[in-house]
């Protein structure tokens, strides 16, 4: 097989930009993905409606589903009600082309509400934790290195591909590197999607009972900043977002809110937070652009054990992480590095951060540096890998 590691640029910005990675990924997926049932005759009307009409139909109850769970007081209630709505939805023949800039500007307001939890002491503590987040990073790197091994055997996938589908970094990151080293897409999207999945149905709502149960870190609560501020901070997120994302800088939507959030915050004369409906929406956003894109049809493609090998890995990386966050329980409160060492979304992780009161600023930057160090280090730990397999 041809490399084609050598068309990159940095570590850090990969082939090209998101959107061209993002359609890369949808036109595989979409290769593998058949047709509806004969017999699904709901399904058949709902798919004959215009892209903008069947994303509006979905996200309407995908918002309803998020109300439902926030009624009943679900840890990230938007975020897995969209989820598990689109989800359904996608799963039962129904097409919901969630476009690439739902998920990308749902991060950048994801971002921007987490960045304004930044001070100058969150810095300084940061700092001080950067030795420590970074051989946390390389040991999760590590081991999902060797649980690649048994993802392949159980799963059925080759070891190429598996190598990739289990790295905690981003589903872009993941499915570029994928492309340059002639791995399976599809395999390693559906694989790293389902990672996040797996993380965010059972994290936040694991640590929700361990911080009830334990009652060691108490909520807090912000002044909430006005929509003025909120709409100016949005619109500047995303023109940076944009900026960054020509530039071909990695994760560049998130990092964009995060960037002008920290400013907004810093500037702040008291400590403020997004309003809530600032985090739904971006919850809502998050939520249906990860529900989407599983499908009954092309998962069963993979196979039986596909996708509960990968669960299974995901499970095991995740108590893996479990035990680096006890590990350094003595520098950071438990839960906060338990987010923070977990292998799920840098969004989804630092908003059940921001619900829970605890540190979105340090999960943030924990999972930054991961994706730094998986962006630096995947390459040639796979050329070494492969060598010695």
């Amino acid at each position: 097989m041809t490399d084609r590691t050598d068309q990159t640029g940095s570590p850090l910005t990969g082939a090209g930009n998101e959107e061209e990675i993002e359609e890369e990924i949808e036109r595989e997926v979409e290769a593998t993905r058949p047709e509806p049932l004969a017999g699904a005759l709901l399904q058949r009307h709902f798919n004959r409606l215009p892209d903008w009409g069947r994303v509006i139909g979905g996200g309407a109850l995908a918002t309803l589903a998020g109300l439902l769970f926030h009624l009943g007081h679900t840890p990230l209630p938007w975020l897995l009600g969209a989820l598990f709505c689109a989800a359904l939805m996608s799963m039962t023949g129904f097409s919901l082309p969630v476009p690439a800039f739902v998920r990308q500007y749902g991060q950048s307001v994801a971002g921007f509400a987490v960045g304004v939890f930044f001070t100058p002491e969150v810095g300084r503590q940061v700092l001080d934790l950067g030795l420590i987040i970074t051989l946390a990073g390389v040991v999760s790197i590590l081991v999902s290195v060797l649980l690649s091994l048994p993802l392949a055997r159980l799963g059925g996938c080759d070891r190429r591909s598996a190598f990739f589908a289990v790295m905690p970094g981003g589903l872009a990151e993941m499915a570029g590197l994928a492309h340059q080293f002639n791995a399976n897409i599809t395999v390693v999207s559906v694989a790293q999607s389902l990672r996040v999945v797996v993380i965010v149905l059972t994290v936040p709502a694991g640590l929700t009972l361990y911080m009830h149960h334990a009652a060691t870190v108490p909520l807090s609560h912000r002044p909430e900043m006005s929509t003025l501020m909120l709409a100016a901070g949005v619109v500047t997120a995303g023109v940076c977002a944009q900026v960054m994302n020509r530039l071909r800088i990695f994760n560049a939507f998130l990092l964009g809110g995060l960037i002008v959030g920290a400013g907004f915050g810093l500037m702040a004369q008291e400590p403020i937070a997004a309003p809530p409906y600032a985090r739904a929406i971006a919850q809502i956003a998050i939520g249906i652009s990860l529900g989407a894109r599983f499908h009954w049809l092309t998962l069963r493609r993979f196979g039986s054990r596909f996708v509960p090998a990968t669960v299974v890995a995901t499970l095991l990386l995740l108590l893996a992480n479990v035990a680096i966050a006890w590990a350094v329980s003595g520098y950071v409160d438990f839960p906060t590095a338990v987010l923070a060492a977990s292998p799920g979304g840098v969004a989804e992780m630092s908003l059940t951060a921001e619900a829970l009161g605890l540190a979105p600023p340090i999960v943030a930057a924990w999972h930054f540096v991961r994706i730094v160090l998986v962006a630096t280090l995947t390459a040639p730990l796979f050329r070494f890998w492969e060598r010695k397999l």
